[in-house]
């Protein structure tokens, strides 16, 4: 593949539409979330429920809210890679174009709860990232526009064809071979040292060329830098961390789910749980631990392919992080102690995106 092809100019579309329609589906998955507890989407929502097809449901308004929360999370985190993954395309990187096609239906379907259509303006660059000329921009294959190709194709009616024999003018006649006597030397009779063959040379006579040695993509011996080591280490760690506190939680609500409303409650008694029952709050655990052991599972497998020097391993590591730490930020504002995993998902990124690691992916 080579790096001085130019970008054609729908590839530069597709990359910028991906990366903006993700910063905005972003912001407007958020700007959901916070309004959800307003009056006038609770009356919005109370009118979708009495409206088919969801009047037949027996679906409750805290579901709703609690299924769009959901959704709008999972269509931000899904934005917040796809930007990055789309910064990515813009230099030409297939792994980057190939999860972004994965994570294209999960930005559509996250999308439906947004208000807004700027998740199928990111699927639409995603798609545009795999037609013609930017398939072959992608392939290292030269591309060119469809009118320069046909009317370099096309032939030219008003040439004039040669005719054979009269146009056509007659091959020049070969020069005539010298005489036996000085087309060779006479050999001479004097006998030559053999010199014995060389270290290179051909049983039939012929010498054979010197190969150079060919330079190996790949150099076993080269030395993991300590920064990517680390950032695998924190992955795993926190990887683990979250997965067993979520377990724990959702243990505690298939378990003993009112011994431990009875116990909140008797502790911070003032405590609002903002409308919701036990029953949606134990349902609204399962659905985030769900989501959260998936992630964490992908994670530590992306972190081992890393320390195998895989690239698209690290850019898709760099997007899973990206958007965790998202998900962080947020949830920081209503439990200050997640800010200890928003910190390892900022070092993770600093230590993925150093000029040693990068180099050392690039030998």
């Amino acid at each position: 593949m080579t790096e001085k092809a130019p970008r054609p100019g729908q590839a530069t579309f597709a990359a910028w539409l991906i990366i903006a329609g993700s910063v905005v589906l972003v912001l407007t998955a958020w700007q959901r979330i916070a309004s959800l507890h307003t009056l006038e989407v609770q009356e919005e929502l109370q009118r979708v429920l009495s409206e088919p097809p969801l009047s037949g449901t027996g679906l409750s308004l805290e579901s709703l809210k609690t299924t769009i929360r959901v959704l709008c999370m999972v269509a931000a985190a899904a934005a917040t890679a796809s930007a990055i993954l789309g910064v990515q395309a813009l230099r030409r990187s297939t792994s980057a174009r190939l999860v972004l096609s994965f994570l294209a239906p999960l930005v559509l379907i996250g999308g439906f709860a947004t208000a807004g259509f700027f998740a199928p303006l990111v699927v639409a660059g995603v798609v545009m990232l795999w037609l013609r000329p930017t398939r072959d921009w992608f392939a290292g294959r030269p591309w060119l526009p469809a009118t320069a190709g046909q009317q370099s194709r096309r032939p030219d009616p008003f040439a004039v064809q040669p005719r054979e024999g009269i146009d056509t003018p007659a091959p020049p006649s070969a020069p005539a071979a010298p005489p036996a006597s000085a087309a060779a030397p006479a050999p001479s009779s004097e006998p030559r040292p053999d010199k014995g063959p060389g270290p290179y040379a051909n049983p039939y006579g012929a010498p054979l060329a010197t190969a150079e040695p060919v330079a190996s993509p790949y150099h076993p011996a080269a030395k993991r830098p300590g920064a990517l080591i680390a950032a695998s280490v924190i992955v795993g760690v926190s990887s683990a961390l979250v997965s067993g506190v979520l377990l724990l939680f959702s243990l505690i609500m298939a378990v003993a789910r009112e011994e431990f409303f009875d116990e909140l409650e008797r502790q911070q008694p003032d405590l609002d749980l903002q409308g919701m029952s036990q029953a949606e709050l134990a349902t609204g655990t399962y659905v985030m631990t769900a989501i959260a052991v998936v992630w964490s599972v992908v994670a530590v497998v992306l972190a081992v392919l890393v320390l195998r020097r895989l690239q698209w391993a690290r850019i898709a590591l760099l997007a899973s992080t990206g958007a965790a730490a998202l998900v962080l930020l947020a949830v920081t504002f209503f439990n200050p102690l997640t800010v200890v995993l928003l910190g390892a998902a900022l070092v993770t990124l600093w230590l993925l995106l150093r000029a040693d690691v990068q180099a050392w992916f690039k030998r």
